[in-house]
């Protein structure tokens, strides 16, 4: 069973979010594809610098193909020198009611702005571009993450550790997708952290176990731009009003130090370990 762990994030924060500073414009020329905000980039700092310390250590980088995804891990897969795997499958969420459905760009396109994107990859799945229900987006979730572990136990041996940084509700689906639980509360706070262990004699889709849910401490301004399919909105003020030493929101949620020690049996919500 090789899957053994997978490291769940978030990208960083938007630029389009920062409202003391023009927009900037998207490198890829699509609209709906921002980069990273000024503190998005220090957020996906924070969070490489992270990842590149755990262990078991990462093996395997997936990503959702835009661009402030790959921005926000490309400086993992520079330390660890490994692979981006630009899964489209793990794309962002558009309802069907919405009036434009942005497609990411080729791999070719993203290739020319982050070097480790690999071309050899073949993407499980392309989101619809007319939109998905919610049901949908949770079939999709399911759909990829199976195919993901199967190519992994059949193909890569080698793999026990895996990274997915994608959005916030395609976060909710993959995690409630793992547990087997469609009602299941994810904290998708931007950079946070979210850590699955599989059952130690299978691990297919609804046998993993959640042992860390949205972990923030390794970020100096704590979680931020918590999103939910209830609310539709964010729990938290934009960073130029964020109080970085608030320990009210790193008191929710698990001590980063704590991800190495913890253990399948431990139970955790909230990020509450």
């Amino acid at each position: 069973m090789p899957v053994e762990r997978i490291y769940v994030t978030r990208h960083g924060f938007r630029s389009n979010w920062d409202t003391t500073v023009p927009p900037k414009p998207a490198p890829t020329g699509i609209d709906g594809d921002p980069p990273l905000s000024a503190h998005g980039e220090e957020q996906a700092h924070e969070l490489c610098i992270y990842l590149s310390t755990i262990l078991p250590s990462v093996v395997r980088i997936y990503t959702s193909p835009f661009y402030r995804c790959l921005q926000t891990i490309c400086e993992l897969a520079d330390l660890l020198k490994v692979d981006i795997l630009p899964e489209y499958g793990f794309g962002e969420w558009y309802g069907r009611t919405r009036k434009t459905h942005p497609r990411a760009a080729s791999q070719e396109t993203l290739k020319s702005y982050f070097t480790r994107v690999s071309l050899d990859y073949e993407p499980i799945a392309v989101p619809s571009t007319e939109g998905e229900t919610i049901q949908e987006l949770h079939d999709r979730a399911e759909a990829v993450l199976a195919a993901m572990i199967k190519d992994c136990n059949e193909n890569h041996p080698e793999v026990k550790t895996v990274v997915i940084c994608a959005h916030a509700a395609t976060i909710i689906a993959l995690g409630r997708a793992l547990v087997g639980d469609m009602s299941y509360d994810v904290r998708t706070g931007t950079c946070s952290i979210s850590v699955y262990d599989a059952d130690p004699s299978d691990n297919s889709i609804g046998k993993w176990t959640c042992l860390i849910n949205g972990s923030a401490s390794h970020l100096v301004s704590g979680e931020e731009r918590h999103w939910s399919f209830e609310t539709g909105e964010y729990d938290f003020l934009d960073v130029q009003a964020y109080h970085t030493d608030s320990q009210d929101v790193r008191a929710n949620h698990a001590r980063v130090s704590d991800i190495n020690s913890v253990s399948v049996s431990d139970t955790v919500v909230d990020g509450k370990i």
